[in-house]
């Protein structure tokens, strides 16, 4: 995950510290803040995992959402 961000700035800032993606046991959540960051940030981490796990995204598996909540410390 650390190299599939690298270049990544994100723009989802939580107490001031920027996120980039939220780990569990089995899933991984991706967090963008604009919908131009969305794309980039996929091929970065099929990338990624394809040359370090050989692994591929779920296309089957994938969801996304939004939300336009604005949320104020």
């Amino acid at each position: 995950m650390t190299d599939a961000f690298e270049d990544h700035e994100g723009t989802v800032s939580i107490g001031g510290r920027t996120i980039t993606n939220l780990r569990f046991a089995d899933d991984i959540d991706g967090l963008v803040g604009k919908e131009e960051e969305f794309a980039s940030s996929v091929d970065s981490l099929d990338k990624t995992d394809t040359i370090y796990m050989r692994m591929e995204i779920s296309a089957e598996k994938t969801t996304t959402a939004t939300t336009s909540a604005l949320i104020s410390e």
